[in-house]
């Protein structure tokens, strides 16, 4: 878990933040795969994944939870 802690506990706007941070590093390659990002940035591989999938369908617009 990183010095976050739960991610989940982390208002929507930090929420928001976090997900763009996780989706710069695999886009910048500063991360390598989402078990890595994972792990970097303390949440769960699987949210990784979805919001990377989101990012890559729509772009800038697609890491925002809906």
């Amino acid at each position: 878990m990183s010095e976050l802690g739960d991610a989940r506990r982390l208002g929507p706007a930090a929420q928001e933040v976090l997900r763009l941070r996780v989706v710069a590093a695999l886009e910048s390659g500063r991360v390598r795969g989402y078990r890595q990002a994972a792990e970097v940035f303390g949440v769960a591989e699987r949210s990784v994944g979805s919001w990377w999938r989101k990012y890559q369908a729509w772009g800038g617009r697609g890491s925002r939870r809906r």
